[in-house]
């Protein structure tokens, strides 16, 4: 990327809402991408063969995250999960530093993560980094899931001088449910995966259906957007992106999310038609990926020329915008940032 969009991004960050969509790319290579699964799963009518790719899925991608909590990842995985937790932690860290440096007084220190992801990656990273986040869970013992509970402003009073300061918060909003989404009742609540051992595999094994039904996800199909009326919680999730990108001055970064979700897709569109001020980039993986975003997005008829797709200079892996080369450039413009403690002092 040259120095000129750089620039750019780096003044819009500084002066918008910052939001990112990730899709299943942010989570491999411990993860598979999801290789057409929901065109698969749409496009078939038997219940087997359906089936079948329900299983594909549970084993490629819910599994390996039981195996993470449980601390029995394949010595074969392990260098895939470290490459993949390092991207995660490169990419909050930066936009912690960016958020706590970024000079505007009117806008909060809170980024948005909005993603179809229902692996647990992303909040095991955050903790490892120490940084504040909000999944939408509050309480201990019996942590339950609402909406209400993002958007918190987090502060911190010195202990000597009674000096006060806000803190980043991560707002990990996962519009597809998570694997530590437990359904009770008309509760989501919280768990370590617990549902998820061996009595839930057992059922999996012997009674697949009615298992995989327990698990607090939206299916990787067409049809999703049924369940999402249905389920309060992930219609609001859906709601609240929408939201988001109708705020005057908003920005939202694209990043391993193919924009085939055709439901997704149609919230960008809508919204880069109707709200001018917002901006949208979209990291492309590789170069021959601009033409497909180009037609799902139809971004030559958009009303404002306010999307725009990123593409790396080639596609060789060192160039390719995956999450952690994403990560690099969002390090990048920190070190463009002023400090802007020491230009105060300056100017006292």
């Amino acid at each position: 990327m040259d120095n000129k969009k750089k620039q750019e991004i780096k003044e819009v960050i500084q002066s918008c809402h910052v939001n990112f969509l990730f899709g299943a790319g942010t989570s491999n290579p411990f993860l598979p991408l999801l290789n057409g699964i929901e065109e698969r799963l749409t496009n078939t009518n038997d219940i087997n063969e359906k089936r079948a790719i329900k299983k594909e899925y549970f084993k490629g991608v819910m599994i390996p995250n039981l195996d993470v909590v449980n601390g029995t990842v394949e010595e074969s995985k392990q260098t895939d999960l470290v490459k993949t937790l390092d991207s995660y932690e490169k990419f909050f860290k930066a936009i912690a530093h960016i958020l706590l440096r970024r000079k505007s007084t009117l806008l909060s220190k809170q980024a948005n993560v909005f993603t179809t992801n229902i692996d647990i990656l992303m909040e095991i990273s955050l903790e490892e980094c120490g940084i504040e986040y909000n999944d939408g869970f509050s309480g201990r013992f019996n942590a339950s899931f609402s909406l209400s509970n993002f958007k918190k402003s987090v502060f911190k009073r010195s202990m000597h001088f009674e000096n006060i300061s806000e803190i980043p918060v991560i707002n990990l909003l996962k519009v597809h449910g998570s694997l530590n989404w437990k359904k009770n009742g008309d509760v989501v609540t919280f768990s370590k995966l617990d549902h998820f051992k061996e009595d839930l595999k057992q059922k999996l094994r012997d009674k697949f259906d009615k298992g995989y039904n327990q698990i607090a996800i939206v299916n990787p199909e067409k049809k999703k957007f049924e369940e999402t009326v249905i389920d309060i919680t992930y219609y609001e999730l859906l709601r609240m992106f929408s939201s988001e990108l109708e705020k005057e001055n908003t920005v939202l970064f694209v990043v391993g999310f193919s924009m085939e979700d055709e439901h997704i897709r149609e919230i960008i569109k809508r919204a880069a038609d109707s709200n001018p001020t917002l901006r949208i980039y979209i990291f492309s993986h590789s170069q021959k990926k601009k033409d497909s975003y180009n037609t799902l997005l139809e971004i030559d008829k958009r009303r404002y020329n306010n999307v725009e797709v990123i593409i790396p200079v080639d596609d060789t892996q060192e160039n390719k915008y995956t999450l952690n080369n994403v990560s690099i450039l969002l390090s990048d413009i920190i070190l463009d940032y002023p400090d802007s403690q020491n230009e105060h002092e300056d100017e006292e």
